[in-house]
């Protein structure tokens, strides 16, 4: 049997944080009087990191300044903010990566956000010492929906690509993974706006479909349903 690798995204799979993640750029966007709706954060930018979102960003609003400057202004607003952010793990979240535990998976965790936010976000949350590894924004050259934070998992893991499965809940994060040759699948968080999963190997609409029965399907059958 093939070994078993599971890698969890963050923002909408672990914590629901993609609605914060989205006030608050679009509070960027008004004071730096960028004139996009809500709409194109959620349908464009949602599982990019921080410099190539800010470089979409200024090229679409034709900006001058440089995308680091544009991303300095975010975070600076963000980290005032910071102590205000209710931290709320998406349902039945734990009770998944319990269960991938007690089946012998090895759970890691990518996620295009910051170190700091990754760290802030599972520790408050109580669920960092479940993963073996965590490969953040800052540790790759290309963001979703390239594959490159995926790959870095399964080098970190000296383990082909094939025998992963990626839970992911954006259109990039989805891409990315299937680009990498990992089994993906997709969750349909309403708070994470419409998001288009069509490549993803299976799709969930609640933690509670990933069952026991579930996980013993993709075991068994090595994700073929």
């Amino acid at each position: 049997m093939n070994p078993k690798y599971f890698i969890f995204d963050m923002d909408g799979v672990l914590v629901d944080s993609e609605p914060m993640h989205c006030q608050i750029i679009h509070e960027v966007f008004q004071q730096l009087e960028i004139p996009f709706p809500k709409s194109y954060i959620e349908e464009t930018l949602t599982g990019m990191s921080a410099i190539p979102m800010w470089e979409k960003i200024k090229h679409d609003a034709n900006r001058s300044e440089q995308a680091e400057e544009l991303l300095q202004f975010h975070r600076s607003y963000f980290y005032n903010r910071f102590e205000e952010i209710e931290v709320i793990e998406v349902q039945g979240v734990k009770n998944v990566i319990q269960k991938l535990k007690n089946r012998g998976f090895s759970l890691a965790l990518a996620s295009s956000s910051s170190r700091k936010l990754i760290d802030y976000f599972t520790e408050k949350i109580n669920i960092s010492h479940f993963f073996d590894v965590i490969i953040s924004g800052d540790d790759v050259k290309f963001s979703k929906p390239f594959p490159e934070i995926f790959l870095k998992v399964a080098q970190w893991y000296q383990a082909e690509p094939e025998n992963f499965w990626v839970l992911e809940d954006s259109k990039n994060g989805v891409q990315a993974a299937k680009s990498a040759g990992m089994n993906c699948i997709g969750f349909k968080n309403p708070n994470s706006g419409n998001q288009d999963l069509s490549k993803s190997d299976l799709l969930i609409h609640s933690m509670n479909d990933i069952t026991d029965d579930f996980i013993e399907n993709l075991i068994r059958n090595n994700g073929k349903f």
